[in-house]
Parts: structure tokens; C-alpha cells; sequence
């Protein structure tokens, strides 16, 4: 029997940002597949947690290093497990320092597969189903990609390049699809970041706080749901950091 029911695909929605958009999509009703690479502890956990008979929350295991091989084989457990797709958020990511002098092109190669060459493979090969459902696609980016810091050259440059594909994609997928990044500012400090360039940064922060999870998943469901006349553009979600 074909499942009726919408399909959503995170990457990356096993831990952190990702995982809020996993549990924000599943509570408004969607069947949920999210990847991951090393949290497989935390993926199973939340697979259970969601529908511990497994038919409507799926963990994929995806290495992303390898881009094709990858998409191709979440292609195929989507169709065999669902055979639709109505939401794509490309989520997946590394945050990665490296000044100019240390950067190599491993660590670029790296970045613009992750950030860049698996969100447009998957467009490609979900585009019939995306388009059948007037189904949305969503681009994790950052505020960094118009705002780089000198010590995330290549992870700035990269999320400007999903920026930009962002744009083309709106563009090639429309009318029946929309595609929109968010460019989040702090959205989940680092364990390791100090407590004293927390309260600088805040300082600069309109809103006076820093933002969640949770508010980047709200956003990513209202361009899901209300956001139908929404496409080709790139939210700041950063508490107004980005206009001081």
C-alpha cells in the first residue's frame, strides 16, 4: 500500500540542530529518515524514541566522504521504505578551523562534498518524487557565509557556495518546489567555548540571547508548511546579530 503520509529526509538528524528538526518534523505529522555517521548510539535512540516499531522513523547510516556512493544508497532505502519524498533539508555538517596557512585541499575537498556536492546529488535524484508532491527543500547554511572568519576560510567559502546553489536551485526546481537556506547565528555554543567570548558575542546580539535548536526547527517547519510562496531565499536566524 503507497504511504500516504508526507516523507521528510535530514541529514545529520541525529544530534544537535539536526536532531530538533528530526523530532519538529515528526511532531507535525511527518514520517522522518534522518543520517548520520558516527552518532549511531544517539541515531538509534532517537529512532526508538520516535516510533519504536521502526516503520515511520528511519536512522540511515551515510558517509558522506563519499558523495555518490552515499546518495545513491539513501536513494534506494527511501524508495523501498517509503517510495515518496516531500521534504529534503540539508543539514549535514562540519565545523571546521583552519586558517590560511594550515588549509589543505583534503579539508576543502572535504567541506564542498559535504556542504555542496551531496545537497545537490540528492536534489537530483529526489527531484521527480519533490516535484510530484510539491515537496521543499531546505539548506542548513551560516551566517559566516557573507560574514567568513579568517580561522573557517574554507567551512565560510563552502557554505557560500550552498548559498549559491541554494539560489540556482530555486530557480531549477520551481514551480513545483521551494528551496530556502537558513543562515543561523549561534544557535548551540560549542562545550568548549569559552564563557567570556560567549558574553561578547552577545553584546552584539539585538536580542540579547543566543538562539536554539528548537527556533531553527520552527523555522525550518513554517517553510515546510506556510512558507508555499517562500523560495530562492536565505533567512538570517541570528537575533539580529548580522545588523550590527
Amino acid at each position: 500500500m503507497a504511504n500516504t503520509l508526507p516523507v521528510a529526509l535530514i541529514t545529520g538528524g541525529a544530534i544537535r540542530v539536526g536532531k530538533a528538526i528530526t523530532q519538529r518534523l515528526w511532531s507535525a505529522g511527518y514520517d522522518v529518515a534522518f543520517t548520520y555517521m558516527h552518532s549511531r548510539k544517539e541515531a538509534i535512540a532517537l529512532q526508538k524514541q520516535l516510533d519504536p516499531q521502526g516503520p515511520r522513523a528511519l536512522a540511515i547510516k551515510a558517509d558522506f566522504n563519499h558523495p555518490e556512493r552515499a546518495v545513491n544508497a539513501i536513494a534506494k532505502t527511501i524508495r523501498s521504505h517509503f517510495g515518496r519524498l516531500d521534504v529534503l533539508v540539508n543539514n549535514a555538517s562540519i565545523y571546521q578551523p583552519a586558517r590560511l596557512s594550515i588549509t589543505r585541499i583534503k579539508l576543502i575537498e572535504q567541506l564542498m562534498q559535504l556542504h555542496v556536492q551531496v545537497p545537490l546529488l540528492l536534489c537530483q535524484k529526489f527531484e521527480k518524487m519533490l516535484r510530484k508532491n510539491h515537496g521543499h527543500v531546505v539548506n542548513m547554511i551560516d551566517l559566516l557565509a557573507e560574514r567568513p572568519w579568517p580561522q573557517f576560510l574554507a567551512y565560510c567559502a563552502s557554505k557560500a557556495a550552498l548559498g549559491n546553489l541554494t539560489l540556482g536551485l530555486a530557480r531549477e526546481l520551481a514551480p513545483q518546489v521551494t528551496v530556502n537556506g537558513i543562515a543561523p547565528g549561534v544557535v548551540q555554543w560549542p562545550d568548549d567555548y569559552p564563557k567570556q567570548e560567549r558574553e561578547k558575542y552577545l553584546q552584539r546580539v539585538p536580542l540579547a540571547r543566543s538562539g536554539t535548536p528548537e527556533d531553527v526547527a520552527e523555522l525550518v517547519h513554517y517553510l515546510v508548511t506556510g512558507g508555499s510562496y517562500i523560495t530562492g531565499q536565505i533567512i538570517r536566524l541570528d537575533g539580529g546579530r548580522s545588523i550590527t
